[in-house]
């Protein structure tokens, strides 16, 4: 007689999935790509950490750009002027950036929009809590 496991999914999401056994991680992924799928066993992973990258200076100066643009008085200008205020929000907003580190490397990171936040820290917890109960 023969025992299957199934494995128990913990977390999943745009970062990737949390088993009890493995990892399924979406390597480079950032807002217009997105990325590679990495299946890793979960023995394999040494750490796991969230970081919030921010761009302070594009986003201020995209921020001024657009202001000024808004300034002008053409209806072409007003458009570009929103857009570059919404792209300088979300610079300066901050996207969350999930990086698993594995025994042989580090992995390359996995960048998500500013409001998936709440995702990548489901991800991140999962993982660690997986790590402890090994």
């Amino acid at each position: 007689m023969s025992e299957q496991s199934t494995e128990q999914t913990f977390a999943s999401g745009v970062f990737g999935t949390v088993t009890d056994k493995r990892v399924i991680y979406q390597r480079a992924k950032g807002w217009f790509s997105g990325g590679s799928r990495e299946d890793i066993p979960l023995k394999h992973v040494t750490s796991v950490r969230l970081e919030t990258t921010r761009h302070g200076l594009g986003g201020i100066l995209l921020f001024l750009v657009g202001l000024s643009c808004l300034a002008a008085p053409s209806a072409g200008a007003d458009v570009l002027g929103v857009v570059l205020i919404a792209l300088a929000i979300l610079l300066l907003w901050g996207s969350p950036t999930v990086v698993v580190n594995t025994a042989g490397q580090d992995k390359n990171a996995s960048r998500g929009w500013p409001w998936e936040r709440a995702v990548a820290t489901d991800f991140v917890e999962a993982v660690r809590k997986q790590l402890v109960s090994q």
